[in-house]
Order: structure tokens, then C-alpha cells, then sequence
């Protein structure tokens, strides 16, 4: 479930993912059991990790969260940005389903990216 993707002049990109689905610690880990002690619970809402790189900067590890998930806002990691939520838009569209390579069902999303921070080393 890793790829590299690389932009073109402008910093756009696309990439083709299965839409995830969030999840939950295992109820009997140790993770779980000091969650039961802060009495929190341990389930992440559906997100997409991003590791972005480029010569000369530093690295940056971020996620895209979508946004129609229950627990956005309830993370247990504490993760969740509010300019880092995307709404997956889901489409019938079969003919661009086809045009991108998409067999089934085909759901989209535009999010843009800004960098606020210097990465430079």
C-alpha cells in the first residue's frame, strides 16, 4: 500500500488508494488497557498517511482524514486538523471510472496542501 508519487512543475499530483475505513486498537493490548485507564477509547477515524520529501528539505509526515467518519474529531492519537479533513465525493461516472483505470466503484477527492513552515535544511 506504499508508492511513491512524484509532482509535476506546479506541486500537483494524483494518486489512486482504497478508500480506508477507520480502526481499533486490539481490546486486550496494552495500548487499549492504559486508553480504559485514562478512560478513552482506541479507535482512529479513516485516514490516508502522506510522507513528503524533496531534495534539500527536511522530511514531513502527515495523514488526510475523511471527513464522514464518526470518530474525526475524537481521535485518540489526537491527529486530526482540521485543514488536513477531505470530503470523498462518490461518483457513478463509469466512462471517467474507466478513463482512470478504475474498475467498480469510483470516489474522488481535492485537497491542497500548503506548507506553512520552513523545511529547508
Amino acid at each position: 500500500m506504499r508508492r511513491r508519487i512524484e509532482t509535476d512543475a506546479q506541486g500537483n499530483y494524483r494518486f489512486r488508494s482504497i478508500v480506508p475505513s477507520g480502526y481499533g486498537r486490539p481490546p486486550t493490548g496494552p495500548t487499549q488497557q492504559l486508553l480504559d485507564q485514562l478512560g478513552r477509547h482506541g479507535q482512529r477515524p479513516a485516514h490516508i498517511h502522506f510522507f513528503i520529501s524533496a531534495p534539500g528539505y527536511g522530511h514531513l509526515t502527515t495523514q488526510i482524514s475523511l471527513s464522514d467518519d464518526p470518530y474525526l474529531h475524537d481521535d485518540f492519537a489526537y491527529a486530526t486538523r482540521d485543514e488536513l479533513i477531505a470530503e470523498i465525493r462518490f461518483s457513478d461516472d463509469q466512462q471517467l471510472a474507466r478513463e482512470l483505470g478504475v474498475q467498480g466503484a469510483l470516489h474522488r477527492l481535492n485537497l491542497t496542501l500548503s506548507c506553512r513552515w520552513p523545511l529547508r535544511r
